[in-house]
Formats: structure tokens, C-alpha cells, sequence
């Protein structure tokens, strides 16, 4: 007889002394088991005896080797004779998660053995028949008996079957099978078991057998990383993800607004088109990337870098992951030296039925954090007392503050008059004028109007699988005057085949078409800045004239009739891909992209006219001459990747290896023409026009670069993680020497819960892993991404044009065309190089209700492009720029979530928090100045003078420092106290040096430090709460413009709300503002200082949703799967102490942005 015994603990066990040991163990055990019940009978309480995971995937395997899994897995000790497994049957499971009284169940499931768990030891021996193990309960009139079993057939042990609203219940045993009373007849019964989705069916006779599908949300996550994906468990990268779920049903035009404060370390900045119907986001990964330059993550589709993420419907997207350390980016080499976002679109299933979905969105947007402009009166009066604090007389007489007041209480009806004075023929406007408007309620509407439908197909056969998704997007500006629009038009197919048993193909394609339309702006007569020229314009201004149409003042011609500037962008992103299944776990993967941009926009200005008070016409100022322009672009990028991969487990080892080549071509081409003199604004075109100047450019740009990269996986036993990243990167941007560059990266993870010495508090820590990473990444994009710069190239010099083209210089008697000379070039430009170091810890806790995640970073970014060191004078020439910058970045990132059941309410909340922090590790600056980078300087620095409140009589003027080395200027009651920190007797910023700052010092940091999103949803039943907020805990913000400080200087350029009533006057020496003068004596005050420095940290509550899911009983009767009903409201509300002229959501170094809104949406989600 053959005997297997297993030595554990230092001794083992003879054949002869197996009966021996076997009774002094069973009564071992009955010793214990006593015990056991006793504590139980106490207590009051149960539990399970097994806590051990087991993951195990296997098909027709030998028992013996999932026993060996099995044991090491939990660390159990296995006895059993050899002999006994030579006739066991092969076994087929797929174990997640699953305790080790569950895997065992599940093994021996149709086998001729039994098995037995004692004292840290399993037991195997001949089975003895007996009656199954169904836990006794009270004898009732109606009983069920079935199997149940998981989606491939195999029984479920263990699964708790319970009558519903009724206390008893009972488990499958180990053939998973079950016997239920029932306390009447058509009962409803659940069944639940970990892993599996729960189910409740209604008992009809007396036999039930029940398929219980896997719950893929409970499973290990997979994660998508560069060219791949892995389990979560087994990353060693700083790597979030989200579920494209966090994207839709919200009234969004673009992915990125969506992705703000979702994750820590993404950074989401509103950019400088504010809340347009067009504007799109900054997209940032862990804080500063340059010295005064900003640098984005790549962006990966489906495997493919290329394409834009703003172009993107978000209801098509699956799911994002983002990769923030180099380790992890290395891969894709000098394209991802800021971090990559990988969005993973819908695909369909194989063998699935089609399956259609429609989701739409209906809202109304109203804009929030207008500024409100002061009454007509209120700003008369500020304006005369500001013109006469600045020695000039009032700008408004008595006559025009008397029609004023009239027109105010009613007893006028015209918001202006004729000018009586002869030979004048006009109406009154600006300081004649006595109208009473809020340029901001008159140009902004009230609510505005915004869809999205979105529709998706998907399914498949048993070799293909299928996804087509159509969106459409609209949205109305809030322009009262000229309406302001934007659409979008998506289309995606995903299309995936088995061609052959070794060969696959995929199709991914997707198009979108963007159309902007807006009223044009004419630089002679707004600026061309429409918020600025809003906030400028007197509330005296008339809005109509007495004769009933607009006044030529008030711009609202220039926006209705003015012409109009329309855009048309189209991109299309396309790939077709063959995977070569070689060999079990070797497969290789060929596939070509076209990413294409095409842009045309042209811009028609028309000539105005206006009437005067006797009927006739004039030309409006700044109109004239009429116009048109055309530009067009297109940017095509060939791509091409080839890559291998291999996999193998040996016993405990896993080793992955996978190498590839990518290549990728940019085509960029750009036309642009424009004229004046239009024949006729009837016919805007340029052929149409006759101006004697026009303007034509175009040109070309060409850009080649390759990549070689790999990666190495390999772990034991899921405990000790490595991987390895590269890549070898050339560009065509560099000259031969320099042009290539390799960038590694390293990672390594250490899961302890798969420590034996963990499972002690396992029950409580239920994961626990520690990863570190480093890795080099390069960038060429700090020279200049724009192709429109001559500097795309900074290695070649560029002849310069010259305007106009010809010189003064005769030949034959003909002036001759020029160009200007080149500058001179530095031929060892190259790469910034950017080092990080990344240690992170990843946990969940109590049955992995409570998830984190914690990182912390260095991030060292070397070689910027700074400037040249100082040449002689007589070089007669610009000296070029060379890689002699550095800046470091160090922050951290923490992300916490908790999801429970409280009875039928399922609640789940989530927090991130990320912080970073940036100085100037090098740069040229030998002098010190600080009005530039200098070595030490942390980002973001405001350096400014202290104040001590407002001067509020002559002695205390008298008293003070000098204070007119600052302006040249005298200081008067109600004017800014400077503190004289330097004590030298006078206020002044010394040399403009580190070493002697005169009074100046870092009052404050524009960083935003600490930013946040905390998340929640709660549902019951068929209701279901989201909420989602987000913010930034500390910033400090200088804010230099008029739409802060009211007057600015003379009366054209300043802008006064409603808070700047809050000034210095006798009437009100304790007042915010200082006095206010019309004319250059503003300087004395507006200098950058602590008195005014903004705290600009906020809180917003950014969406709220409810919504309402039809039942299951009546989607069966009208053939849906599922139909929900939502509302929903964005930019609920803002905690912040910043001036409410502000959002600080926005810039809000000038604030004159497009205002964000406040949307009230409500939609349906559709599925059958």
C-alpha cells in the first residue's frame, strides 16, 4: 500500500502509525468541537469556520494537483492514501474568492470520497453513504427540493437558500443540492452565495433548480494598462480606474468634465473658454509639468494612442484608467511623460442575443456667479466721487443724475434723450445717458436649452461580437443676443471576429462632427472680448433708443447682425487589428490606426448702420470695412503597432514577456485667407471681395517618430510582484545624435495577505499589498507642440518674412522681395527627461467593505528648454535656447470607499484627496532676480507687499514709511498702509533680487493644495440618490483685473458691481476697497498685497440625481429590460470665500470667462 503523507511542522507520519494518530485526532477533535459549541451557545452567535480565499480556475484536471493548489493556497495540511486518488474523476472549477469549505464542496463534487477539515488539516478517506446534511427546521405542509449550479453546470455548495420576509432557510450541500419547507404555497424564495448575483424565484411545485450567474462586479478588477490588462491584485503601478457608468446621464458635452474629481492625481481645470457650449478642459496628471508651460497625458483608445478624449460620447465608453507613474508609463516612452489615460470603449458578447439601449438627456442651464452690476444712480455717484478724489470734475452734471432719478421712480419712460443741443442730431448715451441696465441681464439668458440622445447596439454570435453607438449632442449658448451653438454628431463600431481558431480580427472606428456657431466680434469695436466688453459698459447706456430700435452703444446690433463665425471640426479614429493566436498563452498582435482632424471655419463681419433721432443713417464706429476669412487645418496621424506576447504559469511561477514596435506619422497641413471689402454681405466669400491687401498663408509640417518597447511580468504565487517597463524612443525633432533615447521602469508589489502569517487578521484585513515604482520618461513636446510654430523644428533655422514682402532695394528699377535672416540654433537640443519615484499601498478591509488606496511621489523633471547663457553684444544675434531648467513635483493621493447593506438599502460612498507641490530645482538666473525662476522657488509663489488697513487720517500718513518709491505718487486718506518689513525707512522692492527684496516677501501660493471629490449613491428598492461633490481645500489667488477692483484707471476701462459699494469714504472709513480714483492713482493701491489676496478654496455640491427603475414584473409584460426615470441638477451650490464677482471654478487671475451654469436635466435610461 502506497501512503502519501504530508510533513508539516516538523515531524510526519509513518504508515503504521496512521490508525494511532487518526483516533487520537478524532478525539481531538471531539474535545475541541465541544468546546466550540459551548463558546457558540454562550455567545449567540455563528460564523464560518473557513476564512481562507481560494482562487483556482482549472479544467479536467487531476484531483491530486487541485488538492496541491488548494493546500498551499490556505496553508492546510493534507492527508490522504495515493492510492485513493488514482480513480478520481478530472475537475472542472472556476473558484473566486471562494472559502476553502466552498472549494472543497465544489472538487468533490461527483467523487467517490469524502473529506474532512480538523485542526488545520484535510482529511480524505472512501465515502460512507449517509443521509445529506440538510440543517433541520420545523416540519411544514409545502416543501421544495432542486439543485443548484453556476453558469457552466457545475453545483454550488454552500449557496443559502431562504424563503423570502420568512426566517427559514437552509443550504445546498456538497452536490449542491437543497430541501426548503415553505410556509405556503407560491412562496417566493432567494438565493444568494459570494461571487454570484443574488436571485429570488417564485416556488411553483415542488421541484426548483436554479443557474446562478457569477457577479463580475465582486470579482478581482481587472485593470487596463498599456498594451493590456492585468488583475488588480497584481498591479505594481500608481494606476486608478473608473467605470464608464460615472460618465452618463449627466448634461455633459465633454468626457473631461465628467472625470473632475473623480480620481486623485487628475487634475481637471475649466479652461479659457469657461462654461461655452464649445469649451473643452484642461486635462493634468499629478500637478506641474514645466516652467510656465503645461504638458497632458497621452490618451489611449481601445489600445491606440490617438484620438481625443473630448471628442468622445461619453454613454460609448466602458470604462478609464490612468496611469500616473513612469514605471507604468515607460512603455509608451517620450508620448507619456505626464501620464496616460486609457479609455477602453463597449464592445458586445459573444453568443449573446442584441441588446439595445437608449439614454437621453433633456436640460436647462442657467448661468451662475454673473457679476451684478450697481444701479444707474448708485454708479453715477461712484463714478463723480472716483473722478473727483482724482482731481478731475464729475462726470455725470445734475441734469443727467435728475433724468436718472426720473427714469428710475418711473415719471421717465425713454432710457435716454435727443441732444438738444443744435446741430447735434443724436441721442444721448454713456454719461448722458439715463437708462438703468444690467449689461449681464441683458446679454445673458435666463435658461437655456440642452439634449442628448444616445443609442447603442450590441450582441454577437459564437465567433463575433459587436457594439454601435450613435450620440447626438446640443446645446444652446446663453447669449441673449446672437445665439450662441453647439452639436455633436458620434458614431462608434466595434467589431470583433474569429477568423480562424489562430486568428482574430477587430474593427474599432468612430467619427464625430462638431458644429460651433457664434456672433462675431470686431477688434475696432468690442475688443473682442465679449465678457470684457459686457462688464465695461455703463448701466446708463440705453439699451433702446426713444424711436424703439437698439442703440449703437449698447452692441446689441454688432451681436444680432454683426455676422456670424462658424466652425466645422471632424475626427475620425480607425483601426483595424489581427491577433495570431500562436500557442497556448502566446499570441501576437498587428494593427493600423488613422487618426484624422479636419477643421474649417470661416468668419463674415459685416458693415452696421444705426439711426439718428431725424431718421437718417450712419456707419456704426469699428464696422467698417466688412470682411471675410477661411482657415482650414487637418492633422492626420498614421500609426502603426506590432506587438508579441507570452504567458506561463509554472507551478508557482507566472512569467509574462510581451515586445513590440510602434510607429507614428503626422501629417499637418494649414491654409488661412482673409480679405475686407465684400461686394455685397449677401454673398460672403472670398472671391467676393475687392480689398486692395488681402492675406494668405499656408504651410506644412511633417513629423516621424518609433518606439521599441517591452515588458516583463513575474510573480510567485501572486505574493512577490515584479514588472519591468521600456522603451526606445527616436523623433524626427532631433538631430542624429540625440534623436534617440531609451526610458526604463520598475515596479514591485508585495501582496501580504497571501502571507501565511496574515491570516490571522485576514478576517479583518481582508488585502493588504505594497508597491514601489521607478522610471524615466522622455518629452520633446516642451518645445513646442503648436505646428504653427516656426520652432516645431528648433534644430533647422527658419527664414522669417517680412511685411510688407518687397525692400526699397532696386533691381532693374523693380523693388525686391525679402526675407529676414535665421537665428542661430543649438544642435544639442534634446529631451526632457522626467524621473519619478512612486511608493503606494493598496487595502480593503472587513469583507472588503472599506477599500484604500495611498500614494505618495517624487516627480523630477530635467533639461528644460531655458535661456542661453549671456554672449557678447557684437554677436549680433539672439543666443538660442539650451536644456539648462529643472523642476521636482512631490505630492500624494488617497482614495478611500465604503459600500454596505443596510437591510434592502444598498449605500456605498467614496473619497479621493491628492495634493502636489512644485519648485525650480535649476535654471540660469545667476542675479537672483525674482522676476523669473530661480533655483529654490516653489510654483506658484506670490510674492507681494504686507499691509496694515487703510490710512484713515493725515498723521497716520505723516507717521509712516515713505511709500512713494512704489508709484511716485501721494499718499492720502483712505489709501493702502504699507508695512515697511525691512525696516529701512521706506517701502520699495529693493533690487527685485532674493537676496534684497525691498519690502516684498511669498505672502501667498496659487497651487491648488488638497483637492478633493467625495461621491455617494444609496439605493432602494427600485429608487436610487446619487451625489457628487467636489473642491480644492487651499489656494490663494491675486486677482489684478477690474472685474476685482471696479476702477482701474480712467473711466472706459473699469468695471463697477454691486461690491464695490463696499469702498473707503468718510461715510465709510471701515470699508473693503480703498478709495477709488479715476486716473492713474489706482497704481498706489492695486499693488499685489496680503490686504487683497484672495482665498480662493471652495466646495461645490456638482451633481445631485435621483432616479426611479420600473419593476422587473412589469418589464417582463412590456419586454424591457429596463426603463429608469431620472432628474438631476448640476452646480448646486459653492462654499467659498472668494469675491462673488468670481467662480473659482474658473481663471480667476483676469475672471472675464464665459459663466458656467446651474443645469436642471431630467432623461430616461432605456434597455430591451
Amino acid at each position: 500500500m502506497n501512503l502519501t503523507i504530508q510533513c508539516k511542522g516538523g515531524y510526519c507520519l509513518k504508515s503504521g502509525n496512521l490508525n494511532r494518530f487518526y483516533f487520537r485526532y478524532k478525539l481531538l477533535k471531539i474535545t475541541k468541537l465541544t468546546l466550540f459549541i459551548l463558546l457558540i451557545s454562550l455567545l449567540q452567535v455563528s460564523g464560518k469556520v473557513f476564512s481562507q480565499e481560494i482562487n483556482l480556475s482549472v479544467k479536467n484536471a487531476s484531483l491530486a494537483s487541485v488538492l496541491k493548489s488548494i493546500s498551499k493556497q490556505s496553508g492546510y495540511r493534507l492527508f490522504y492514501n495515493s492510492s485513493l486518488l488514482e480513480n478520481a474523476k478530472p475537475v472542472s472549477v472556476n473558484l473566486q474568492k471562494a472559502s476553502l469549505e466552498e472549494s472543497l464542496a465544489a472538487i468533490f463534487t461527483d467523487q467517490t470520497l469524502e473529506y474532512s477539515v480538523e485542526d488545520q488539516s484535510i482529511v480524505i478517506r472512501k465515502h460512507l453513504a449517509k443521509t445529506p446534511n440538510v440543517p433541520q427546521i420545523s416540519v411544514q405542509q409545502l416543501a421544495v427540493t432542486g439543485l443548484v449550479k453556476d453558469e457552466a453546470g457545475l453545483p454550488l455548495a454552500g449557496v443559502n437558500v431562504q424563503e423570502k420576509d420568512m426566517k427559514n432557510g437552509t443550504m445546498t450541500d456538497v452536490e449542491g443540492r437543497y430541501r426548503l419547507s415553505l410556509s405556503k404555497s407560491g412562496a417566493v424564495l432567494v438565493f444568494s452565495y459570494i461571487g454570484y448575483l443574488r436571485r429570488e424565484i417564485t416556488a411553483v411545485g415542488s421541484d426548483l433548480d436554479v443557474v446562478l450567474q457569477q457577479d463580475l462586479a465582486n470579482l478581482d478588477e481587472v485593470v487596463v494598462v498599456g498594451y493590456g490588462t492585468q488583475n488588480k491584485a497584481l498591479v505594481t503601478g500608481a494606476v486608478s480606474q473608473i467605470s464608464g457608468e460615472v460618465l452618463q446621464n449627466r448634461p455633459i458635452s465633454r468626457v473631461s468634465q465628467a472625470l473632475q474629481g473623480q480620481m486623485p492625481g487628475l487634475n481637471i481645470v475649466t479652461g479659457s473658454g469657461g462654461g461655452a457650449p464649445n469649451a473643452t478642459q484642461s486635462i493634468n496628471v499629478r500637478g506641474y509639468t514645466g516652467l510656465g508651460t503645461t504638458g497632458g497625458p497621452l490618451v489611449v483608445i481601445d489600445g491606440v494612442q490617438g484620438g481625443d478624449i473630448n471628442a468622445l460620447n461619453p454613454d460609448d465608453i466602458e470604462n478609464i484608467s490612468v496611469l500616473k507613474d513612469a514605471a507604468s508609463s515607460a512603455i509608451y516612452g517620450s508620448s507619456a511623460p505626464y501620464g496616460v489615460i486609457l479609455i477602453t470603449t463597449k464592445q458586445g458578447k459573444k453568443g449573446s442575443k442584441p441588446a439595445i439601449t437608449y439614454n437621453n438627456t433633456l436640460g436647462l442651464a442657467a448661468p451662475i456667479n454673473l457679476p451684478k452690476m450697481l444701479n444707474s444712480l448708485a454708479f453715477a455717484n461712484l463714478y463723480n466721487e472716483a473722478a473727483v478724489n482724482g482731481g478731475r470734475s464729475e462726470i455725470f452734471n445734475q441734469e443727467t443724475m435728475d433724468r436718472i432719478i426720473a427714469y428710475q421712480n418711473g415719471s421717465l419712460n425713454s432710457e435716454t434723450i435727443v441732444n438738444p443741443q443744435a446741430g447735434t442730431n443724436e441721442y444721448y448715451t454713456w454719461d448722458k445717458g439715463n437708462a438703468n441696465n444690467d449689461w449681464f441681464d441683458v446679454y445673458f439668458k435666463d435658461l437655456a436649452f440642452s439634449q442628448q440622445h444616445n443609442v447603442g447596439v450590441s450582441g454577437g454570435s459564437e465567433n463575433t461580437n459587436y457594439y454601435v453607438g450613435l450620440g447626438y449632442n446640443d446645446r444652446a449658448g446663453m447669449y441673449n443676443y446672437g445665439n450662441d451653438k453647439y452639436q455633436r454628431f458620434n458614431v462608434r463600431t466595434n467589431l470583433t471576429t474569429a477568423v480562424a481558431k489562430w486568428l482574430d480580427f477587430s474593427y474599432r472606428g468612430s467619427f464625430s462632427k462638431e458644429l460651433s456657431n457664434s456672433p462675431n466680434t470686431y477688434s475696432g469695436k468690442t475688443g473682442g472680448n465679449y465678457m470684457h466688453q459686457i462688464a465695461r459698459k455703463w448701466p446708463t447706456v440705453p439699451l433702446l433708443n426713444p424711436d424703439g430700435n437698439y442703440s449703437d452703444a449698447s452692441d446689441v446690433l454688432l451681436h444680432e447682425l454683426g455676422g456670424r463665425t462658424k466652425s466645422t471640426l471632424d475626427k475620425a479614429l480607425l483601426t483595424g487589428e489581427f491577433i495570431f493566436n500562436l500557442a497556448p498563452g502566446w499570441t501576437a498582435t498587428a494593427n493600423y490606426t488613422f487618426d484624422g482632424t479636419f477643421q474649417d471655419e470661416n468668419s463674415h463681419t459685416k458693415t452696421l448702420y444705426s439711426g439718428r433721432p431725424d431718421g437718417t443713417q450712419y456707419q456704426i464706429g469699428g464696422t467698417y470695412p466688412n470682411g471675410f476669412s477661411r482657415s482650414n487645418y487637418r492633422i492626420q496621424h498614421h500609426i502603426i503597432n506590432a506587438f508579441t506576447k507570452y504567458e506561463k504559469q509554472l507551478d508557482d511561477h507566472f512569467f509574462s514577456i510581451m515586445g513590440g514596435f510602434v510607429r507614428d506619422y503626422t501629417d499637418y497641413q494649414r491654409y488661412a485667407a482673409s480679405n475686407n471689402q465684400l461686394y455685397s454681405d449677401n454673398i460672403p466669400a472670398l472671391s467676393g471681395t475687392y480689398g486692395p491687401a488681402p492675406s494668405l498663408s499656408d504651410f506644412t509640417r511633417k513629423l516621424a517618430s518609433d518606439g521599441f518597447f517591452g515588458r516583463v511580468n513575474y510573480n510567485y504565487q501572486q505574493k512577490y510582484l515584479f514588472e519591468f517597463n521600456g522603451r526606445y524612443d527616436g523623433t524626427s525633432r532631433f538631430l542624429g545624435p540625440v534623436r534617440w533615447k531609451f526610458y526604463p521602469g520598475v515596479s514591485l508589489g508585495w501582496n501580504l495577505d497571501k502571507e501565511v502569517f496574515f491570516e490571522s487578521i485576514k478576517t479583518t484585513v481582508n488585502s493588504f499589498k505594497l508597491r514601489g515604482s521607478y522610471g524615466s520618461l522622455g518629452d520633446q513636446a516642451f518645445i513646442d507642440t503648436d505646428p504653427n510654430n516656426p520652432n516645431w523644428y528648433p534644430f533647422y533655422p527658419n527664414l522669417g518674412t517680412v511685411s510688407p514682402p518687397t525692400t526699397n532695394w532696386l533691381f532693374g528699377g523693380n523693388q525686391q522681395a525679402a526675407v529676414s535672416p535665421p537665428g542661430l540654433i543649438n544642435p544639442d537640443l534634446t529631451w526632457v527627461t522626467t524621473t519619478t519615484l512612486n511608493i503606494g499601498a493598496d487595502m480593503s478591509f472587513l469583507r472588503e467593505r472599506l477599500s484604500a488606496s495611498f500614494d505618495w511621489y517624487i516627480r523630477k523633471a530635467n533639461d528644460f528648454a531655458g535661456p542661453a547663457e549671456a554672449l557678447p553684444g557684437v554677436l549680433g544675434a539672439t543666443p538660442p535656447s539650451a536644456n539648462n531648467a529643472g523642476m521636482e513635483t512631490r505630492g500624494f493621493e488617497l482614495s478611500l470607499q465604503w459600500r454596505d447593506k443596510i437591510g434592502e438599502v444598498a449605500y456605498g460612498v467614496r473619497a479621493v484627496l491628492s495634493d502636489y507641490q512644485g519648485k525650480v530645482t535649476r535654471y540660469p538666473n545667476p542675479t537672483g532676480l525674482n522676476s523669473t525662476w530661480y533655483v529654490g522657488q516653489q510654483m506658484g509663489d506670490i510674492w507681494g507687499y504686507t499691509t496694515y488697513g487703510l490710512f484713515q487720517n493725515q498723521g497716520e500718513i505723516d507717521g509712516a514709511p515713505s511709500q512713494q518709491r512704489i508709484s511716485g505718487q501721494t499718499w492720502k486718506v483712505g489709501d493702502v498702509r504699507y508695512v515697511d518689513v525691512n525696516g529701512d525707512g521706506m517701502i520699495d522692492f529693493g533690487d527685485n533680487t532674493i537676496s534684497n527684496p525691498g519690502d516684498r516677501s511669498v505672502i501667498g501660493n496659487n497651487t491648488p493644495r488638497f483637492a478633493y471629490g467625495f461621491t455617494g449613491d444609496v439605493n432602494w428598492k427600485s429608487v436610487d440618490f446619487t451625489f457628487f461633490i467636489q473642491g480644492i481645500a487651499k489656494r490663494d489667488a491675486w486677482i489684478g483685473s477690474n472685474y476685482f477692483w471696479g476702477i482701474t484707471g480712467d473711466e472706459w476701462q473699469s468695471s463697477v458691481f454691486d461690491v464695490h459699494n463696499d469702498r473707503w469714504s468718510p461715510e465709510n472709513p471701515n470699508g473693503y476697497f480703498p478709495k477709488f480714483y479715476l486716473t492713474g492713482e489706482n497704481g498706489k493701491n492695486t499693488q499685489t498685497q496680503t490686504r487683497y489676496l484672495q482665498n480662493a478654496a471652495y466646495m461645490r455640491l456638482k451633481n445631485v440625481q435621483l432616479g426611479y427603475s420600473l419593476p422587473k414584473s412589469l418589464l417582463d409584460k412590456i419586454g424591457f429590460s429596463k426603463i429608469r426615470f431620472y432628474i438631476s441638477v448640476d452646480n448646486v451650490f459653492t462654499i467659498t470665500d472668494l469675491i462673488k464677482t468670481m467662480d473659482p471654478e474658473l481663471s480667476i487671475s483676469d475672471a472675464k470667462i464665459y459663466p458656467l451654469q446651474r443645469t436642471y436635466s431630467a432623461g430616461v435610461n432605456l434597455s430591451f
